[in-house]
């Protein structure tokens, strides 16, 4: 079943949209760096749906508060790199564990798309973070100098003190009863962004069809030669 949903998508995304879509109006509106640019039922809709249920599979496999991320996906032009998209994750919920695994946030984040739309690197221009978290981080303000200074002179220690501290398995509200799902919420949350990914790609082969347009592998059927 996955390998068939990676050749779906990489089937949807990798076609080349229609010459019609290059209008003054189009170039205008993919020029605007606002989510809400992002048309319903256009190709950038399709992917931005992509990216947000990846972005909610990560959350629940990693055991971290859906509510803690949002996801926004930006339109941008790079004189290098053409017109293409940005992810933005704004963190809601300040937690210490979580700014330490930010980074491994995002390189799963990014395996996962890669899995899913090898072409991403067509389009996707990259990750940014916002820290949206109001009062709730206890840092307001930045330490004296001397704070920094006494870090970087300090030794560094062996590397088998690093990873000492076992990753936690679960970041969760430490004021909040944790909650442990069973096999059957995973089960359940697992098909439920299954049919989400079919509902993406049925959307764009309906986009696709109401141009005129034929995806690869979705061809009329026609009898072979004797």
């Amino acid at each position: 079943m996955q390998i068939s949903m990676k050749k779906l998508f990489r089937n949807i995304f990798g076609k080349k949209t229609s010459s019609s879509q290059g209008t003054q109006a189009d170039t205008a509106r993919e020029n605007r760096d606002s989510p809400v640019s992002i048309e319903d039922g256009s190709e950038n809709a399709t992917r931005r749906q992509l990216v947000q249920v990846l972005l909610r599979d990560v959350l629940r496999k990693s055991g971290i508060p859906a509510d803690w991320i949002e996801c926004q996906m930006l339109l941008v032009s790079s004189r290098s790199r053409g017109q293409g998209m940005y992810v933005r994750l704004l963190v809601r919920h300040w937690d210490e564990r979580l700014m330490n695994y930010l980074v491994a946030f995002q390189q799963t984040l990014m395996t996962d798309i890669r899995r899913f739309e090898p072409k991403a690197e067509e389009w996707l221009h990259g990750i940014s973070w916002q820290l949206e978290m109001a009062d709730q981080c206890p840092y307001a303000t930045l330490p004296d100098k001397s704070f920094w200074v006494e870090a970087l002179q300090k030794p560094a220690a062996p590397m088998a003190e690093v990873f000492a501290e076992p990753i936690p398995e679960v970041l969760a509200d430490p004021d909040k009863p944790a909650f442990k799902p069973t096999a059957d919420d995973e089960e359940i949350n697992r098909a439920r962004d299954l049919e989400r990914l079919f509902a993406i790609r049925d959307q764009e082969l309906d986009r696709q069809a109401a141009q005129g347009l034929t995806p690869p592998d979705f061809e009329k059927t026609q009898p072979s030669s004797l």
